[in-house]
């Protein structure tokens, strides 16, 4: 069984995937409304990079992909 400290750790990793990927299917005005053409374009090297997978990222990548999936999905 994993430690609670891990799994909360893995909850806003799934959570900011799962909305990128519905960003990139369904979300495109969105996208297009909240982020910069070159925010856009980080967002998704760091999810090719990621393949879904946190740890594929350093922790300093991990937080920008959050916070670039918050921004596109709520707003500035």
């Amino acid at each position: 069984m994993a430690s609670p400290l891990i799994v909360a750790r893995r909850f806003p990793w799934m959570r900011a995937w799962l909305v990128a990927q519905w960003l990139y299917r369904h979300g495109r005005e969105r996208l297009e409304r909240n982020l910069e053409e070159r925010e856009r374009r980080e967002l998704w090297q760091l999810s090719r990079k990621s393949k879904g997978r946190p740890a594929n990222l350093s922790g300093r990548e991990r937080d920008r992909f959050v916070k670039l999936v918050r921004q596109a999905a709520r707003g500035r």
